[in-house]
């Protein structure tokens, strides 16, 4: 791979991965960075040499086959080594279930720093990025599908370190395609059964695992969904409080009234005509 090959581009806002950019480069010594924040997430990935990464108050002592992640906003800094700097490439990145995938290769908030030795795969991985971006038609397609494959890589590895972390990896998997499975359908009457069948488990079983990683019920976090993007069609359209109740997945327009004063402690109406919700309600739902 040559040194500061890039490829840049960027999709939807809507699309569960974003790609941004994407590079690979020789270091020289003592080659730093920050501190400073990102406004994406980063993922490294160390070829050879070695560095340096410090997060917060920790500092991670890093070689070939890590992994390390800048989270958007965090004050991060790395640093080649004088004496043996690193080779790397890395991949910038964003999206509405970016998180759930992220920490199902093992990246959380304490740690963000994992392993990953497969080294001609990731190296295959980065290439197709590179390769992506010289397409003409099919380029935002293929840049996508190559992130998935980067991102299903690290994943895979990180399942293969133990059966524990298999079995939570499997968790957090279902949860995520739960989640996607009801923003992707909220607009029509949809019901926790026929999602759990979709995801091939028993509705009593994805009910466990969704309160246990998210705090609330899945049939309270789709309302949830429903309700916030009622708010932005009651402020950004002139669609009626009926036409709004349609679209956001309700029955009538009465269902789509009751929920909202039940979460919000005012009517859709008001809501439209800039009433903010009691100040109990608020602390409640955020």
């Amino acid at each position: 791979m040559a040194n500061h090959k890039i490829a840049q581009y960027s999709i939807e806002a809507q699309q569960d991965i974003q790609f941004y950019y994407t590079g690979t480069e020789q270091c020289v010594g003592g080659q730093f960075w920050g501190p400073a924040i990102k406004q994406s997430y980063k993922i490294f990935y160390i070829h050879s040499g070695k560095g340096i990464y410090r997060v917060g108050d920790e500092t991670y002592h890093l070689s070939q086959g890590h992994v390390f992640l800048i989270s958007p906003y965090v004050v991060s800094f790395f640093q080649a080594d004088e004496k043996e700097p690193w080779n790397f490439s890395w991949v910038a990145f964003g999206g509405g279930i970016v998180q759930d995938y992220l920490r199902q290769a093992g990246f959380t908030p304490d740690n963000p720093v994992i392993t990953c030795d497969r080294e001609l795969e990731i190296r295959q991985c980065f290439n197709k990025l590179f390769d992506a971006n010289q397409q003409v038609y099919s380029k935002p397609l293929q840049l996508t599908s190559a992130l998935y494959a980067f991102l299903a890589l690290l994943l895979e590895s990180s399942q293969q370190e133990s059966s524990f972390s298999q079995q939570k990896t499997m968790k957090d998997l279902y949860v995520a395609q739960a989640i996607s499975f009801m923003k992707n359908n909220y607009t029509r009457t949809i019901t926790i059964e026929e999602m759990a069948q979709t995801l091939g488990l028993s509705r009593k079983y994805i009910t466990s695992l969704f309160k246990a990683a998210i705090g609330t019920p899945p049939q309270h976090y789709l309302g949830e969904i429903r309700l916030s993007k009622a708010c932005e069609l009651l402020t950004s359209t002139s669609l009626s409080i009926k036409e709004i109740a349609y679209s956001v997945g309700y029955t009538d327009q009465l269902h789509l009234s009751r929920m909202f004063k039940k979460l919000h402690g005012i009517s859709p109406s008001q809501y439209r005509d800039g009433i903010q919700p009691p100040t109990s309600q608020l602390s409640q739902t955020n």
